[in-house]
């Protein structure tokens, strides 16, 4: 069984994301930088304490709380600036960042990663 096929005018034109007033290209490039530095330097927005399920602003130094998870604190601090910068910034500014900037992005997270914990190894 075949798809219908309809007249060119009948179909959907979809969303024109050219004028949408959020920038994607912004918004992945800033969460991306923002991503590795707060790993880098580790920074996070607050820890979350699994075992008791509680979120801290700061690193509690009791041992009976478990160990601090500090990946929810990373994504947040990185998502508050580039969802500034991302509304901010008009969507034809972004759309001018090259694509080939988007393909480097993994390999500088990825590295800010790899040094921060490369402690665990020594």
């Amino acid at each position: 069984m075949e798809p219908r096929h309809r007249a060119s005018a009948e179909q959907s034109e979809g969303a024109d994301l050219s004028t949408s007033p959020f920038s994607a290209r912004v918004f992945s490039l800033v969460f991306g930088l923002g991503y590795a530095a707060a790993v880098y330097i580790n920074y996070p927005l607050f820890r979350y304490y699994p075992l008791v399920k509680r979120f801290s602003l700061h690193d509690l130094a009791d041992r009976t709380l478990g160990p601090a998870m500090a990946w929810y604190g990373w994504m947040a601090i990185a998502a508050i600036p580039a969802l500034v910068l991302s509304a901010v910034v008009p969507n034809r500014w972004g759309n001018r960042i090259p694509a080939e900037v988007f393909w480097i992005l993994p390999f500088v997270m990825l590295l800010a990663g790899w040094y921060r914990e490369q402690s665990w190894f020594h």
